[in-house]
């Protein structure tokens, strides 16, 4: 990151921290925004406290969970294992003739890390999209680097309690119900991942493969990378 930008986000957070402090009565965001400032990093502001958490703060090593009362906790990158991101959904349910209910579920954001604690789970968070890209933009290669791995080791990766295996070879789909397949590479048309977790494999001679996967990103780059090898397309 370059000066001019560091001075921008670091500005730009002090000028947060100030408003918010002002706005609150209290001194604590002008002080958060000030460890934002030094570390040049990004704050995702929150719209209501959900479990005593006042705000999100993205900084060179990891993340910063700015408390209401009481001391701040810090997730290092290395500590988080894996990220679910739902966005906000709408279902509407027929009470009967010319009566509709719609049930409204929030955007919400989980994050598993290592240790005992139990996931953490955002609520009502400004640019929630945008701060999982961000976390998975640092996660991702780690992640990626373990599949290999165990690939390389046991010479086969599964998925999805064993729904989805992963081999040098392609891919084996074993659904609970349906018909699944084997596919070789060659048959292993794309391989998506959306930002709320579902990955989507299409390939010929069977119909599209479907899952809903922690860590949907980096599995789908992990496989996609495989699949590009697998047809020769890099060196």
């Amino acid at each position: 990151m370059t000066l001019a930008m560091q001075a921008w986000f670091g500005g730009g957070a002090l000028a947060v921290g100030m408003a918010a402090g002002v706005a609150v009565g209290t001194w604590w965001p002008l002080a958060v925004a000030v460890v934002v400032a030094v570390a040049a990093g990004i704050a995702y502001g929150r719209l209501a406290p959900v479990q005593g958490l006042q705000a999100v703060l993205v900084y060179q090593g990891g993340l910063l969970l700015a408390a209401q009362a009481g001391p701040d906790r810090v997730i290092p990158w290395d500590d988080i294992r894996a990220t679910e991101y739902a966005p906000e959904s709408y279902r509407d349910e027929r009470l009967g003739a010319a009566q509709t209910r719609t049930t409204r579920t929030y955007e919400r954001g989980t994050i598993w890390t290592a240790g005992a604690a139990g996931p953490v789970t955002l609520l009502h968070v400004r640019r929630m999209t945008r701060l999982f890209e961000q976390i998975d933009d640092r996660i991702v290669p780690a992640i990626q680097v373990d599949l290999e791995e165990t690939l390389r080791a046991e010479g086969r990766v599964e998925f999805d309690r064993g729904r989805l295996t992963v081999t040098p070879a392609g891919l084996v789909h074993t659904p609970p119900y349906g018909e699944g397949g084997e596919f070789t590479w060659s048959q292993v048309r794309s391989v998506k991942a959306s930002s709320h977790g579902e990955l989507e494999i299409k390939v010929t001679g069977g119909p599209p493969i479907g899952l809903g996967l922690l860590n949907a990103r980096a599995t789908a780059e992990f496989i996609e990378e495989l699949r590009s090898a697998g047809h020769g397309d890099r060196p």
